[in-house]
């Protein structure tokens, strides 16, 4: 089945770098492509006059020149003003454009990347963000001067399937032969301040492995390659930096907040990306949070009875402060993360694997994946009420402890 783009347009030259690569990608992969205007509502000031405006006739005027502008941009682009289907609508662009991918059953929404002015940062009208803050389909934000498909991409990895699904989308847009550049970026360090260089350089190790495994998990096409890496720092800036000095045409990174609300909040990586970059940023917001977060990826796996318990623990105490404790024989307790809200905890059966998810990824206050192979067993400490105040897993020597804080 072919891929349908929305390509959303003002008619304004901001624009025409998303309409450009929508045509390269109809030309070379055979997408279908949509476009969508908005008119957005007038706003009226009752002076006292009771003047009243001609509301539908005001609307059919904009309609029309909106429409007149798409159609020369597509003769631009596309050369001809017939080119895709063309759609206008009146009301807010954000909310609008996301309800008619959603209903055209579009696969990724086209927007202009957005101006960079400081009064379009106060009030949030970058219409890129609205979308991204609404949708649940992947968004491409396109600088205006983008004229090819990317042949080089910066994918921000956090190990959820939030990473899987960006890394299949963005290998999906662009142009081959491509070279993919997988970088986990190590932040909250600083919550660690007893943290031994060995336990780093394992730490370290794990990553380089996990990464490996992911990259090897994609389809890469011969003359194309995919390299790993990993940096320390606040995540947004190391994904710019990194991308700037090694001019990548691209930048990948997935937009998970915890609910609607959350994802209202101008602090994720994804946001930050948008108001640093001046290259297309494809940010891969979550089609469902239960569905991403614990989805297994081969089917028969959901069987086990730790992923379904996980998966429930996961939804009942997720954004509670916990603590997380090695207790070994031999030392004692470690203390492995404090004050960390808990994001989730999955169990892989294929590798036999525990993962906890602590912190919300791009946030100041960190984030830590903390992988367990080989559990033996896992059970949940509650109170009276029912709630939970730990899960404990236990380890051929030892246990891990994950403490729940009381609220």
């Amino acid at each position: 089945m072919s891929r349908t783009i929305l390509v959303a347009t003002d008619g304004t030259p901001a624009v025409l770098g998303a309409l450009r690569l929508a045509r390269r990608l109809e030309v070379e992969k055979g997408v279908k492509v949509e476009v969508l205007g908005v008119v957005e509502p007038v706003p009226v000031f009752d002076a006292g006059f009771l003047v009243a405006l001609p509301e539908m006739e005001l609307y059919e005027s904009r309609q029309g020149a909106l429409r007149q502008e798409i159609e020369n941009q597509l003769e631009e682009v596309a050369g001809s003003r017939e080119a895709w289907p063309i759609r206008v609508e009146a009301g807010l662009p954000g909310p609008r454009i996301v309800k008619w991918a959603e209903d055209r059953k579009a696969d990724t929404i086209f927007i202009g990347l957005g101006r960079h002015r400081p009064m379009d940062r106060v009030f949030g009208t970058e219409t890129a963000l609205q979308v991204i803050r609404l949708s649940h389909i992947p968004v491409l934000a396109v600088p205006e001067d983008a004229e090819t498909l990317p042949s080089s991409a910066v994918l921000g990895v956090d190990f959820s399937h939030f990473s899987h699904r960006a890394a299949r989308a963005a290998l999906g847009l662009m142009g081959a032969p491509w070279e993919a550049h997988m970088v986990h970026v190590m932040s909250g360090m600083e919550f660690l301040p007893t943290m031994s260089e060995e336990w780093r350089v394992d730490y370290e190790t794990e990553l380089t492995d996990r990464l490996d495994e992911l990259a090897r998990g994609l389809t890469i096409p011969g003359g194309c390659s995919v390299q790993t890496h990993i940096l320390e720092g606040e995540p947004s800036n190391e994904l710019l930096a990194f991308s700037e000095d090694r001019d990548m045409d691209l930048l990948v990174a997935g937009s998970h907040g915890h609910s609607f609300v959350g994802r209202l909040l101008m602090g994720s990586v994804s946001t930050r990306l948008i108001r640093g970059a001046h290259k297309p940023v494809l940010v891969i917001p979550p089609s469902d949070l239960t569905e991403e977060v614990f989805r297994q990826e081969n089917g028969g796996d959901e069987g086990h009875p730790w992923v379904k318990e996980l998966k429930e623990f996961s939804e009942a105490n997720v954004g509670r402060r916990t603590t997380l404790e090695l207790d070994d024989p031999e030392v004692g307790a470690q203390q492995c993360g404090k004050n960390f809200p808990l994001w989730g905890v999955d169990y892989d059966p294929k590798r036999d694997l525990i993962n906890i998810m602590l912190g919300r990824t791009g946030t100041v206050e960190g984030h830590l994946t903390h992988s367990i192979p080989r559990p033996k067993g896992l059970w949940v400490e509650r109170d009276e009420g029912g709630l939970a105040q730990a899960l404990q897993i236990s380890l051929e020597n030892g246990q891990i402890v994950l403490k729940i804080h009381r609220d």
